[in-house]
């Protein structure tokens, strides 16, 4: 898979809306396409539909008001392995989005200027974080979380990953690039950097990324592919 054309911007402009998407009022089907309605109909729990069907509808509604389009009449491209996009009708700028869902939450992120990647990730107690990590990060994340405290590995471990997934939504690659190849550093005072050792991957590194901690008990992070992004945080 190949990534997106480099960007040549310096700042890019970036609305990110945080959704809790148990909020009854966000759960009407009545923007969503035939097909987001039978692919919502298939999930097992009534629980998750609902949740699906508030996403969904509440990034018909953003991206509805960006481009000036009724929701309803919007076309997102979907297919396996490929980042979601805006099939844009003649005259309507181009908006660029991103989703991720975890837990009650979930983040969009929309910009006209840049491609955008984001990810929220639910903390978790309990899960074997030191052996997943052995599995997927790089040897100095390793490190880095093995020099925390017990207590707080759970969050350092969502913390990495949503910086990867945030990076790797942004290129449009997804996990087909070997996550122990995108080594995401942490220093205080200043957002995480990422490293690729593999040439292949260098290009991650240009993105602008910054964690967004919305809520206790999530990880949160913002990729931009440009050098700096302004952003504004909104909630439903």
């Amino acid at each position: 898979m190949s990534p997106q054309p480099r960007s040549s911007l310096i700042n890019a402009r970036v609305q990110v809306t945080f959704l809790n998407v148990e909020d009854t009022e966000l759960q009407s089907e009545r923007p969503l396409s035939a097909a987001e309605c039978v692919r919502g109909a298939r999930f097992k729990f009534e629980k998750d539909r609902k949740r699906f069907i508030a996403v969904r509808s509440s990034l018909r509604k953003i991206l509805a008001r960006e481009t000036g389009v009724a929701p309803e009449d919007l076309v997102i491209w979907e297919a396996n392995h490929e980042k979601p996009r805006l099939v844009i009708p003649p005259g309507v700028q181009q908006v660029h989005f991103n989703v991720s869902h975890s837990g009650d939450y979930a983040v969009i992120a929309v910009s006209r200027d840049a491609q955008v990647g984001v990810d929220i990730e639910q903390i978790r107690a309990g899960q074997p974080f030191l052996d997943l990590a052995r599995r997927f990060y790089s040897a100095r994340e390793n490190s880095w979380l093995q020099s925390i405290a017990p207590e707080r590995q759970a969050e350092a471990f969502c913390r990495i990953w949503a910086v990867k997934e945030a990076v790797l939504k942004c290129a449009g690659l997804g996990l087909s690039v070997p996550t122990q190849n995108v080594d995401v550093v942490f220093t205080a005072n200043a957002p995480p950097i990422v490293k690729c050792r593999d040439p292949e991957w260098k290009q991650l590194e240009r993105f602008s990324v910054q964690e967004l901690r919305l809520v206790d008990g999530y990880a949160s992070a913002l990729a931009v592919d440009a050098e700096k992004a302004e952003l504004e945080v909104v909630g439903t």
